[in-house]
């Protein structure tokens, strides 16, 4: 599912790409030649939404000419996988299997390709798990059990399709990142626990992150504050020059810039979630549709408006929007 927090908005903006592509860890390293991937821009893609954008990810292998699992390769097959709609399906893998011909000699090259499909075949039967998810109106405490329930089905399906050293390597981080996310929406909305106590829970919990969840975590709790600085500072009446020339002043000029871009993002996804959530509403106000149809037309909704990732921040966004 791949769940981000952002506070103090209390909402799962993040996820955001920008974001994880400045945190992102570096695949193992290596001194192999083909452990740097040649990036060749098609003419196919020079025309596409991808246009003036570094190819992302690269294929890692081992002094053995073996393919090294590594989430750089989901990075590089998901970066021609975006671009579906805008070519045929077919063509679209063959960009892939072409890619990793030109990248990789074997045993990596039928590795990576025997990778990629299985690769596919999973993403086929996540789009049909996902269809069977039941849209709720609303997302209360209870149904924080459906959210770990969703997870697991989701977490079976990867490891139905993929190798477990491909599923850690791929989702082994949002994985952890997921179990922290609604282990801590529970002690939220216990109903046993007093406040002191949920205040207590939560920061052992945090204590008990991996060092390198807790630099995520670090991080994106930095970052909120500095947009609750910047809300705080338009609300007195300042410009997007002043914004970025305090941000300037604090972090330096480039990463005042970066800044700047997230926090577009950021709005642009608020407002692109703000208008799902009125439609969905919309739709389960319709009393001459029955449950079924319902679900079907906010599932139908999603699809059309959300990527796989942004669709799996939606619940978790909904539950803390609410509160």
């Amino acid at each position: 599912m791949g769940l981000w927090v952002l506070s103090p908005s209390q909402s799962l903006v993040d996820n955001n790409v920008n974001l994880k592509q400045s945190l992102r860890a570096p695949a193992t390293p290596n001194t192999s030649a083909n452990n740097v991937s040649k990036a060749v821009m098609t003419p196919a893609l020079k025309n596409s939404s991808l246009k003036g954008t570094d190819i992302d990810g690269m294929y890692p292998v081992d002094e053995s000419g073996n393919l090294l699992f590594s989430k750089s390769i989901k990075y590089r097959f998901e970066y021609f996988l975006s671009t579906l709609g805008e070519f045929p399906l077919e063509q679209v893998l063959q960009m892939v299997r072409d890619d990793i011909h030109l990248n990789l000699q074997d045993p990596a090259r039928q590795q990576a390709l025997a990778l990629f499909d299985d690769y596919i075949a999973y993403k086929y039967a996540l789009s049909e798990l996902e269809g069977s998810f039941e849209a709720s109106a609303s997302y209360e405490s209870q149904d924080i059990q459906k959210l770990r329930f969703q997870l697991q089905q989701l977490r079976d399906k990867r490891r139905e399709y993929l190798p477990s050293e491909a599923v850690d390597a791929f989702f082994g981080f949002d994985e952890l990142y997921d179990d922290f996310v609604l282990t801590s929406l529970e002690i939220k909305h216990s109903q046993q626990l007093s406040p002191q106590e949920k205040q207590q829970q939560l920061e052992s919990l945090q204590q008990s992150l991996p060092s390198d969840v807790q630099q995520m975590r670090d991080e994106t709790t930095r970052i909120s504050h500095v947009f609750k600085l910047t809300q705080e500072m338009k609300e007195q009446g300042a410009s997007v020059d002043d914004i970025f020339e305090y941000n300037s002043q604090e972090f330096g000029q480039q990463a005042a810039e970066r800044l700047k871009v997230l926090d577009e993002s950021r709005q642009v996804w608020q407002l692109k979630v703000q208008n799902f959530l009125a439609a969905k509403q919309a739709i389960l106000a319709q009393e001459d549709l029955s449950d079924i149809e319902k679900s079907e037309k906010i599932n139908v909704l999603k699809s059309g408006q959300f990527s796989e990732q942004e669709q799996a921040r939606l619940p978790a966004f909904e539950l803390m929007h609410k509160e």
